[in-house]
Protein backbone atom coordinates (compact mmCIF):
# COMPACT_ATOMS: atom_id res chain seq x y z
CA UNK A 1 0.00 0.00 0.00
CA UNK A 2 1.59 3.50 -0.84
CA UNK A 3 2.02 6.26 1.47
CA UNK A 4 -0.82 8.29 0.23
CA UNK A 5 -3.67 5.17 0.16
CA UNK A 6 -2.50 3.91 3.94
CA UNK A 7 -3.22 8.03 5.01
CA UNK A 8 -6.47 8.21 3.55
CA UNK A 9 -7.31 4.67 4.72
CA UNK A 10 -6.55 5.42 8.29
CA UNK A 11 -8.50 8.67 8.00
CA UNK A 12 -11.49 6.85 6.92
CA UNK A 13 -10.52 4.68 10.30
CA UNK A 14 -10.99 7.32 12.48
CA UNK A 15 -14.13 8.77 10.97
CA UNK A 16 -15.43 5.53 11.62
CA UNK A 17 -14.27 5.69 15.11
CA UNK A 18 -15.03 8.74 16.01
CA UNK A 19 -18.78 8.18 14.84
CA UNK A 20 -18.64 5.31 16.53
CA UNK A 21 -17.59 7.20 20.14
CA UNK A 22 -19.99 9.76 19.17
CA UNK A 23 -23.15 7.69 19.17
CA UNK A 24 -21.87 5.82 22.30
CA UNK A 25 -21.44 9.45 23.79
CA UNK A 26 -24.98 9.74 22.73
CA UNK A 27 -26.16 6.59 24.68
CA UNK A 28 -24.40 6.78 27.60
CA UNK A 29 -25.50 10.45 27.78
CA UNK A 30 -29.26 9.44 27.71
CA UNK A 31 -29.19 6.34 30.06
CA UNK A 32 -27.62 8.46 32.23
CA UNK A 33 -30.68 10.80 31.79
CA UNK A 34 -32.77 8.33 33.03
CA UNK A 35 -30.71 6.47 35.57
CA UNK A 36 -31.78 8.54 38.53
CA UNK A 37 -35.90 8.21 37.89
CA UNK A 38 -35.14 4.05 37.45
CA UNK A 39 -32.79 4.36 40.93
CA UNK A 40 -35.44 6.23 42.65
CA UNK A 41 -38.59 4.00 41.55
CA UNK A 42 -36.32 0.88 42.59
CA UNK A 43 -35.75 2.41 46.15
CA UNK A 44 -39.74 3.13 46.01
CA UNK A 45 -40.47 -0.44 44.76
CA UNK A 46 -37.81 -1.93 47.65
CA UNK A 47 -39.79 0.25 50.20
CA UNK A 48 -36.98 2.25 51.01
CA UNK A 49 -38.67 5.62 50.88
CA UNK A 50 -36.57 8.05 52.47
CA UNK A 51 -33.56 6.65 50.61
CA UNK A 52 -35.59 7.58 47.03
CA UNK A 53 -36.80 10.77 48.37
CA UNK A 54 -33.38 11.97 48.77
CA UNK A 55 -32.55 10.60 45.03
CA UNK A 56 -35.53 12.62 44.09
CA UNK A 57 -34.49 15.57 45.55
CA UNK A 58 -30.66 15.52 44.57
CA UNK A 59 -31.90 15.10 40.95
CA UNK A 60 -34.88 17.75 40.60
CA UNK A 61 -32.67 19.29 38.23
CA UNK A 62 -32.25 16.83 35.51
CA UNK A 63 -35.93 17.37 34.63
CA UNK A 64 -35.23 20.16 32.26
CA UNK A 65 -33.08 17.96 30.27
CA UNK A 66 -35.38 14.58 30.51
CA UNK A 67 -37.54 13.77 28.06
CA UNK A 68 -41.51 13.41 28.39
CA UNK A 69 -41.47 10.06 29.65
CA UNK A 70 -38.53 10.41 32.43
CA UNK A 71 -40.73 13.54 33.33
CA UNK A 72 -43.89 11.70 34.25
CA UNK A 73 -42.11 8.85 35.79
CA UNK A 74 -39.94 11.19 37.95
CA UNK A 75 -43.23 12.62 38.94
CA UNK A 76 -45.38 9.54 39.28
CA UNK A 77 -42.31 8.18 41.53
CA UNK A 78 -41.82 10.81 43.32
CA UNK A 79 -45.04 11.80 44.44
CA UNK A 80 -45.99 8.04 45.27
CA UNK A 81 -42.89 8.37 47.46
CA UNK A 82 -43.56 11.13 49.21
CA UNK A 83 -47.48 9.73 49.39
CA UNK A 84 -45.51 7.11 51.18
CA UNK A 85 -43.82 9.22 53.46
CA UNK A 86 -47.06 10.95 54.36
CA UNK A 87 -46.25 14.17 53.17
CA UNK A 88 -49.60 14.89 51.37
CA UNK A 89 -49.26 17.95 50.22
CA UNK A 90 -46.41 17.55 48.27
CA UNK A 91 -47.06 14.20 46.90
CA UNK A 92 -50.33 16.02 45.29
CA UNK A 93 -47.92 18.83 43.58
CA UNK A 94 -45.92 15.68 42.31
CA UNK A 95 -48.34 13.54 40.99
CA UNK A 96 -50.22 16.58 39.80
CA UNK A 97 -46.87 17.01 37.60
CA UNK A 98 -47.25 13.28 36.26
CA UNK A 99 -50.69 14.22 35.06
CA UNK A 100 -49.78 17.29 33.91
CA UNK A 101 -47.11 15.55 31.84
CA UNK A 102 -49.19 12.85 30.73
CA UNK A 103 -51.93 15.62 29.71
CA UNK A 104 -49.17 17.42 27.46
CA UNK A 105 -47.74 13.94 25.70
CA UNK A 106 -50.32 11.43 25.71
CA UNK A 107 -48.97 8.27 26.27
CA UNK A 108 -45.60 9.41 28.50
CA UNK A 109 -46.78 6.94 31.09
CA UNK A 110 -47.55 2.98 29.68
CA UNK A 111 -49.73 0.79 30.88
CA UNK A 112 -49.27 0.06 34.45
CA UNK A 113 -47.59 3.21 35.40
CA UNK A 114 -50.75 5.32 34.44
CA UNK A 115 -53.24 2.73 36.19
CA UNK A 116 -50.19 3.24 39.12
CA UNK A 117 -50.83 6.69 38.77
CA UNK A 118 -54.24 6.69 38.82
CA UNK A 119 -54.11 4.32 41.93
CA UNK A 120 -51.67 7.13 43.65
CA UNK A 121 -54.88 9.51 43.55
CA UNK A 122 -57.06 7.55 44.60
CA UNK A 123 -54.79 6.89 47.94
CA UNK A 124 -54.14 10.06 48.14
CA UNK A 125 -57.52 11.24 48.19
CA UNK A 126 -58.27 8.59 50.70
CA UNK A 127 -55.46 9.74 53.34
CA UNK A 128 -56.76 13.56 52.61
CA UNK A 129 -60.62 12.39 53.09
CA UNK A 130 -59.44 9.74 56.38
CA UNK A 131 -57.26 12.64 58.18
CA UNK A 132 -58.50 15.50 59.37
CA UNK A 133 -56.60 18.91 58.49
CA UNK A 134 -53.61 19.31 60.54
CA UNK A 135 -51.77 23.03 61.19
CA UNK A 136 -50.13 24.17 58.06
CA UNK A 137 -46.78 22.07 57.96
CA UNK A 138 -43.70 23.81 56.88
CA UNK A 139 -43.06 23.08 53.25
CA UNK A 140 -39.86 21.54 51.90
CA UNK A 141 -37.26 24.10 50.50
CA UNK A 142 -37.46 23.04 46.85
CA UNK A 143 -41.72 23.00 47.32
CA UNK A 144 -41.33 26.37 49.47
CA UNK A 145 -39.88 27.94 46.14
CA UNK A 146 -42.67 26.25 43.29
CA UNK A 147 -45.61 27.77 42.62
CA UNK A 148 -48.67 25.54 43.68
CA UNK A 149 -49.94 23.15 41.37
CA UNK A 150 -53.23 23.89 39.29
CA UNK A 151 -56.46 21.98 40.54
CA UNK A 152 -55.64 18.11 40.85
CA UNK A 153 -57.54 15.97 37.63
CA UNK A 154 -60.69 13.75 38.08
CA UNK A 155 -60.69 11.15 40.36
CA UNK A 156 -60.33 7.78 38.94
CA UNK A 157 -61.61 4.81 40.18
CA UNK A 158 -59.57 1.48 41.25
CA UNK A 159 -60.27 -1.65 39.61
CA UNK A 160 -62.72 -3.50 41.97
CA UNK A 161 -61.36 -6.31 44.14
CA UNK A 162 -60.85 -9.62 42.25
CA UNK A 163 -60.68 -7.93 38.61
CA UNK A 164 -57.25 -9.40 38.51
CA UNK A 165 -55.87 -5.76 39.05
CA UNK A 166 -53.29 -5.64 41.56
CA UNK A 167 -54.26 -3.05 44.40
CA UNK A 168 -50.96 -2.22 45.76
CA UNK A 169 -48.53 0.65 44.70
CA UNK A 170 -45.96 -0.75 43.52
CA UNK A 171 -45.21 -1.48 39.73
CA UNK A 172 -45.81 -5.19 38.40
Amino acid sequence: MARGEACRYHGAVLRVCARLWLIIAALLLSAACSNHVKRGAALYADGRYVEAAEVFERTEHRLTESNPRQQAEYGLYRGLTLLALGDQRNARRWLTYAYQVERAVPGSLHGNRRALLDRGWYELSNQVNAVPPTPSQPPTALAASQPPPPEPPPQPQPAPLGTGVRQGLVPH
